[in-house]
């Protein structure tokens, strides 16, 4: 969330130079990208803390005081929550319904705590902005959110990624072919499945190929999926490369055949956006907000079908029609996505919220 939060406040800044922007941060993640801006100030908070529960108090204390110190006509909180004693209004962006969608995740505490915090954060925002249509409907029906203080921007490409549609795609170097996923090793990010299609192409004879899996443990670790690989018995072919830093996932994308992003829960979905800037072709799951960010540039399948993934993965890298098809459209797609796009798009969300508590004022 880190890029999309500095691409999204430095594009804010640059559209409204006659505004003042200020971003708080905890010390130890401070948003260094920002700095030297002449119309932005960064707010290090050093009692913030690493620790989960320390982290909570401070969120609903000490944060709520320091957003109040800045005197803010607007505040704006990019990932879901807001201290209910912070200063008013409030946009809030939503950026996951996990809690709700695949409880299972979470531990009861942590399940609990951000379940009450989200909806009451969202339920109280003067706006919540959603990145998709699909995700600001699926919060309609799972909370009841008003439909009227709920707005929908789509988010951006980072500058490094959209750089690359300048360019024509750069040949393929890898002796041998792959599959690419990316993503947080989330449970909701469907890897067992997407395991278990590839072991039925590999063990069938049906492609070369590698899967190589991109992304920091989280409730499923490398070492659940290294094991579930020497099950299935594919785990000479299946690669996982950890985290990855965003400035240098670029070329993992351009030397795939494809990414594979069969996740079962989506607000948005960054990686399938990234892979089409930089002419990789995407097979994604045909729900949540996969299908509207992808815009029919991309291979939809079933997330819930290992053998549709299967098929999927099977057409894409062995008909080089549909490839060059997947290639050029999603490409064209990508241009749709921008981070200057967004911005004025969300500056017209804040003033509309400014305006209307600044008519309230007595």
């Amino acid at each position: 969330m880190r890029h999309t939060t500095v691409n999204l406040v430095a594009a804010l800044a640059d559209l409204a130079p006659h505004c003042s922007w200020h971003v708080l941060c905890p010390a130890f993640a401070e948003l260094h990208e920002l700095s030297g801006r002449p119309n932005i100030g960064i707010h290090p908070i050093h009692a913030a803390a690493r620790t989960r529960p320390v982290r909570v108090l401070y969120q609903n204390s000490g944060y709520a005081l320091a957003l109040r110190r800045v005197r803010p006509d607007v505040t704006l909180h990019t990932v879901n929550v807001a201290p209910p004693l912070g200063p008013r209004p409030r946009v809030v962006m939503l950026r996951s319904l996990q809690c709700f969608t695949h409880p299972h995740q979470f531990s009861w505490l942590r399940r609990t705590y951000l379940q009450f915090a989200l909806r009451r954060s969202l339920l109280g925002a003067d706006r919540v902005v959603a990145g998709t249509s699909a995700a600001g409907g699926h919060a309609q029906r799972l909370l009841g959110l008003d439909s009227g203080r709920l707005r929908v921007v789509p988010h951006g490409l980072a500058p490094h990624i959209a750089s690359a549609l300048d360019k024509p795609p750069p040949a393929r170097r890898t002796e041998r072919p792959y599959l690419l996923a990316v993503s947080t090793l989330y449970g909701h990010k469907n890897y067992p499945r997407l395991l278990q299609a590839f072991a039925s192409l590999r063990q069938g004879n049906r492609i070369p190929h590698d899967l190589r899996i991109v992304g920091a443990d989280a409730d499923l670790t490398a070492a659940d999926l290294r094991r579930m690989a020497t099950d299935l018995g594919i785990s000479d072919a299946v690669a996982l490369l950890g985290p990855v830093p965003h400035d240098r996932i670029a070329p993992h994308y351009q030397q795939a055949d494809a990414l594979v992003y069969v996740s079962l829960a989506e607000t948005f979905g960054h990686p399938p956006l990234e892979a089409m800037a930089l002419g990789c072709p995407v097979i994604a799951s045909n729900s949540t907000s996969l299908p509207e960010v992808t815009g029919g540039a991309a291979e939809l399948v079933d997330p819930l079908d290992v053998q549709a993934i299967a098929s999927a993965i099977d057409r894409v890298v062995t008909e080089p029609r549909r490839r060059a098809e997947l290639v050029d459209r999603g490409r064209q797609r990508a241009r749709d996505f921008t981070w200057p796009r967004a911005a004025e798009r969300l500056l017209g969300v804040l003033q509309e919220v400014a305006d209307a508590s600044a008519s309230k004022t007595p």
